[in-house]
């Protein structure tokens, strides 16, 4: 990553009671449980009888198995289950003054998707592949058409080369509403399914055993891996970003996000086209999640599968050979913590500009230091009291004389709230370089780092009340006005009061406690987990969106902090370069990896 400097970011995390949680040991049971969730296929239901809403109502599959099958129950998915997203790459908005309603109402002309009710505008979408109102199904068939590629029923590119000209086809909007003009470019970005085959030996990987593998790398002139650092302060291990910590956290997200089912702690995908709408409870319980998880942990993990031909197993000999010397086994070690023959490190790492997706990894956390804020909010009253001291004013009231105004009485004079703050000024919201406005004019352009500058989280507060009184008196010698025809008893032309002031301080102090994050800034759009080779064989296709259909095309698109290791593998010999390959054909499903209908 070369040069390192350090900057930081805001965001307010939110507690999960599941994070952190890794699978115990659990009976054989359980395990069976967890199987028949694995594979059940979910259907919808209707709320108002069953209380949930079971399948959806927007998903990419009706069961975990449907995509989680390649080598058996848990292996990886074709590129036709890919995972798809649209995603804004830049955005402008012109013709008139501009606020936030005028850049809703722009961005609602694209899809209301991108307007999410807590985060406000964002700039991905996830366009599940199926369920959702008629509404949500022709906005999906409308993104669909703008992209020439060919589409499975699945969901997914219908091969490798399809997902190829996904990726390199812009998706181009520009719309004019009465003064103001719209143009907006997206692209869609895909997720290719993970093999979960010793996903169980993972989540064992302790985070001293990533550390040592992360300071081991800082010093090769290479390769630079980093940790997938989360705002909850522990580090990934899952999914293609390593932006999940546990595999129980990733057994609860993927019950939410890929089949619609709705946790304790993760939202089902709403239908943007039917905002209103709520689940009224969850669709799967904590026990159901863990038993999945306990199912998904006892998956054995890939072997190795040596060819019975002498020649080809010298072959592939040599190629794992190679396979280290060019520098393969920096990033793909063949062994790491319990995870014996994984082929990975779980380090991100920066894979090039080709590689980039607008679904960023988490950015990198350096350091976390703990702040505190106090704020303090007053609530003043005045108030000033008239008492007659040596003589009675009388007026011209109709009926006579009377006192205009009694001993005691008392009037508000004013009446005023203040808010004091004592954070400084850098610890408001930020700037975004990605977002620039002015009066007439909107530009959203993405940012390929980390686009703000503080991060805060684990925000706790606690505040307290009490109220302060002060009184003042003050003698004020007061003239009779003669022109509204008054008098003293005395038959003076002055009089003497006691003015008392009485200011009443209603004070309120807040103090939050939270964690300032500093960040270094990567180029988090194309950093990768490293996916472990294990099983590599059985997984086709490759990469993170399966745009690579066999393994060699999946080496030559290495770029970034691989180049150099891609580079020495292509000036090899062809003998020796289809040596490499044979190697990694060795590296299997494991044979007795659970099947459909065993």
């Amino acid at each position: 990553m070369g040069s390192r400097c350090v900057g930081v970011l805001i965001l307010i995390a939110g507690a999960v009671s599941l994070v952190g949680q890794s699978v115990s040991a659990v009976s054989p049971d359980a395990i069976a449980a967890g199987r028949q969730l694995f594979e059940k296929s979910w259907s919808p239901q209707n709320p108002a009888l069953m209380g949930n809403d079971g399948l959806g109502p927007l998903f990419n599959g009706q069961s975990c198995a449907v995509c989680h099958r390649q080598g058996g129950i848990g292996g990886a998915g074709e590129a036709e289950f890919n995972a798809k997203s649209i995603s804004i790459e830049s955005m402008h908005v012109s013709g008139g003054p501009i606020n936030p309603d005028v850049v809703r109402q722009a961005i609602r002309g694209f899809h209301p998707g991108f307007i999410d009710p807590r985060a406000g505008i964002v700039n991905s979408l996830s366009l599940a592949h199926h369920g959702g109102t008629s509404a949500f199904a022709a906005s999906r068939d409308a993104f669909m058409q703008k992209i020439p590629a060919l589409f499975s029923d699945n969901g997914g590119s219908v091969n490798a080369a399809e997902v190829r000209l996904a990726n390199a086809t812009p998706i181009l909007y520009s719309s004019t509403d009465g003064n103001y003009q719209t143009t907006i470019r997206a692209r869609m970005f895909q997720r290719n399914t993970t093999p979960l085959f010793g996903a169980g030996l993972i989540d064992q990987v302790t985070v001293k055993q990533l550390r040592a593998v992360e300071r081991e790398q800082t010093k090769h002139p290479e390769i630079s891996g980093r940790l997938s650092t989360l705002a909850s302060g522990g580090i990934g291990r899952f999914g293609w970003r390593g932006n999940v910590e546990t595999l129980l956290d990733f057994c609860d997200q993927a019950c939410a996000a890929e089949v619609g089912l709705e946790t304790r702690r993760i939202n089902q995908p709403a239908d943007p086209m039917a905002p209103a709408y709520r689940n009224p409870t969850f669709d799967i319980s904590d026990s159901q999640i863990k038993a999945i998880a306990a199912f998904v942990a006892g998956l054995p993990a890939p072997t190795r599968e040596i060819p019975q031909d002498s020649d080809r197993r010298m072959m592939a000999a040599r190629g794992e050979q190679l396979f280290a010397s060019v520098g393969c086994a920096v990033c793909h070690r063949p062994t790491l913590g319990p995870a014996a023959g994984i082929y990975s490190d779980l380090l991100l790492h920066d894979m090039g500009p080709n590689s980039y997706d607008l679904n960023p990894a988490d950015p990198y956390i350096v350091r976390a230091t703990p702040v505190t804020r106090m704020d303090f909010a007053v609530d003043s009253e005045t108030s000033v009291s008239r008492t007659m001291v040596d003589d009675t004013v009388m007026g011209t009231a109709y009926y006579g004389g009377k006192y205009s105004m009694e001993p005691g009485a008392t009037s508000t004079i004013a009446g005023q709230s203040s808010s004091v703050n004592t954070a400084t000024s850098k610890s408001a919201i930020p700037t975004r370089p990605s977002v620039m406005v002015s009066r007439y004019e909107y530009r959203f352009e993405a940012a390929p780092v980390p686009p703000m500058t503080l991060r805060f989280v684990n925000a706790e507060s606690q505040s307290k009340s009490w109220q302060t009184t002060k009184t003042d008196s003050q003698l004020v010698e007061n003239r009779v006005n003669r022109a509204n025809r008054e008098r003293t008893a005395s038959g003076r032309d002055s009089y003497t009061t006691e003015n008392t002031t009485t200011t009443t301080h209603n004070i309120r102090q807040t103090r939050t406690d939270y964690t300032r994050l500093h960040l270094e800034p990567t180029y988090f759009t194309q950093e990768w987990r490293t996916p472990p080779l294990w099983g590599v064989r059985d997984s086709a296709p490759y990469m993170h969106d399966g745009r690579a259909e066999t393994l060699l095309e999946a080496i030559t698109m290495h770029d970034g902090e691989s180049k150099g290791t891609r580079d020495r593998f292509l000036t090899l010999s062809l003998e020796d370069r289809q040596a490499v390959i044979e190697f990694l054909k060795t590296l299997v499903a494991p044979p007795n990896a659970p099947q459909p209908g065993s």
